[in-house]
């Protein structure tokens, strides 16, 4: 992972912890853990799900960070 890179964990902790302080309770599963404890039909869990936006870069289009994006992203959902 770069420092770019965020885990869906670390994604759903950013977004609890603006929302009710508790981004700490979040608890990473790795997909080992998820197909070892499911009980019965589960939905695929991919091995790695990082989009590669090494195309999309060559382009030279340089998509917006997404860390502020959350944040403006999370600051209307707060404000409705």
């Amino acid at each position: 992972m770069t420092k770019d890179d965020a885990s869906w964990a670390q994604i759903a902790a950013m977004v609890f912890e603006r929302v009710n302080g508790n981004g700490g309770k979040v608890v990473p599963v790795s997909t080992a853990d998820y197909y070892a404890n499911a009980a019965g039909v589960i939905a695929p869990r991919p091995e790695r799900s990082a989009l590669d936006l090494y195309k999309l870069e060559a382009t030279s289009f340089a998509p917006a960070d997404w860390h502020e994006r959350l944040d403006v992203y999370m600051d209307e959902l707060l404000a409705e």
